[in-house]
């Protein structure tokens, strides 16, 4: 498997937890738009939800390429 393959599998697990948690926030906050009067409440869940953006983002890559490299030994 080369270099590159992984990297872009990683790219694609990485990208599509973004969009699906895209997705989520603007049906949330759609909905829920009244909790964030204040800036420090807007802040503190911009915060949350770049801590989990990142994880996922991370978790979706490396289960990505380890159901690659199951897949094709």
């Amino acid at each position: 498997m080369s270099s590159n393959t992984i990297t872009l599998i990683f790219c694609l697990g990485g990208l599509t937890f973004l969009v699906n948690w895209s997705v989520l926030m603007f049906v949330y906050f759609k909905n829920n738009s009244t909790n964030l009067i204040n800036i420090a409440s807007l802040t503190k869940t911009l915060l949350i939800c770049l801590a989990v953006s990142t994880f996922g983002v991370l978790m979706t890559g490396i289960l990505f390429v380890s159901a690659l490299m199951f897949s094709h030994g």
